[in-house]
């Protein structure tokens, strides 16, 4: 898990890295950063996108195939406030730049969790 993260947050600075690599752990994917059932923080992460409305684009990352993109606004709609605060303050980034920067990799790091096709464990 580690690895893929450290693959994408390659493009920033050592110490924004460790924080961004960190709140996603942390925040998104929860402390053990494992997916697996509806229940997992991986699976709550999907539930949220698909209350939203935006499913088709999580599903997308989630199955073979080309992700789909999302804006930053999606990305702040999907993860939600509380959330994107939280993880505002652990980085040290603005929720805007945090947004940005999610809607850049999140599909990735959610392909990369993904490689069958489906939730882990599922």
């Amino acid at each position: 898990m580690f690895k893929v993260f450290e693959f994408i947050l390659s493009f920033f600075s050592a110490g924004m890295k460790q924080k961004i690599m960190a709140a996603i752990q942390e925040k998104l994917l929860g402390k053990s950063g494992d997916g697996g059932s509806d229940d997992s923080p991986l699976g709550s992460l999907m539930k949220q996108f698909q209350e939203k409305g935006l499913g088709n684009i999580f599903n997308s990352w989630v199955g073979a195939g080309k992700n789909q993109a999302i804006s930053p606004e999606e990305v702040q709609a999907g993860v939600g406030a509380e959330k994107m605060q939280e993880m505002s303050q652990k980085t040290g980034l603005s929720v805007s730049d945090l947004a940005k920067e999610l809607s850049k990799y999140l599909p990735t790091v959610i392909d990369k969790m993904t490689p069958n096709g489906k939730l882990p464990g599922k």
